[in-house]
C-alpha cells in the first residue's frame, strides 16, 4: 500500500472515530434542539405538560439506564476482542501481519462494538426527551461516551 492512501485511511480512520465518540452528545444536543425549537410549534404547551406528567416516571429508567450503560461498556469492550479476532482470522493468511489489513480489522470492529454503549446513551437521551431531568442522562452519555473513548483508543494497536 503506498504512503498516501495509508496517510487518506488514517485520516478517515480518524475522522470515523472521532465522529462515532462524539455520536452520542450530538444526539443529545439535537434532540434538545428539536425538543426546544420544534416541538412547541408542532404541539404548543401541551408537549411540556406531558413532560410534567412523564418526568417522574421516566427518572429512574433514566438513572437505571446509567447502569446499563456500563453493563453496555464493557460487553462493548468483549465484543470488540471478538470482532478484531475474528476480523484478523478471515484474512488470508499471508495478509494477517500486516498492519494496514490489522488496522482495518480493529476499525470494523470498533464501529460496531461501539454501538453497543451507544444504546443506552441513546435510549437515556429519550428519557429526557419526555421529561426525566437532565442529570442522569448527562451521567449516561458521559458513561456511553467514555466506554467508547476507550474503545477507540484500543483501535490503534489491534489484536
Amino acid at each position: 500500500m503506498s504512503s498516501s492512501s495509508d496517510d487518506g485511511f488514517q485520516k478517515r480512520k480518524r475522522a470515523l472515530v472521532v465522529l462515532t465518540v462524539v455520536a452520542t452528545p450530538l444526539a443529545l444536543g439535537m434532540e434538545t434542539l428539536v425538543r426546544t425549537q420544534v416541538f412547541p410549534l408542532l404541539m404548543g404547551g401541551d408537549f411540556e405538560e406531558v413532560r410534567a406528567v412523564l418526568g417522574p416516571l421516566l427518572t429512574p429508567v433514566a438513572w437505571g439506564l446509567c447502569g446499563v450503560a456500563i453493563l453496555a461498556n464493557i460487553a462493548g469492550f468483549a465484543l470488540y476482542a471478538r470482532l478484531v479476532a475474528r476480523s484478523i482470522a478471515r484474512l488470508p493468511p499471508e495478509r494477517r501481519a500486516l498492519g494496514p489489513e490489522r488496522e482495518r480489522a480493529a476499525l470494523g470492529a470498533f464501529l460496531l462494538a461501539a454501538s453497543v454503549p451507544q444504546v443506552p446513551c441513546i435510549l437515556s437521551t429519550l428519557t429526557f426527551t419526555f421529561g426525566a431531568p437532565l442529570a442522569p442522562v448527562l451521567v449516561g452519555v458521559t458513561l456511553g461516551s467514555l466506554g467508547v473513548f476507550a474503545q477507540a483508543l484500543r483501535t490503534r494497536s489491534p489484536a
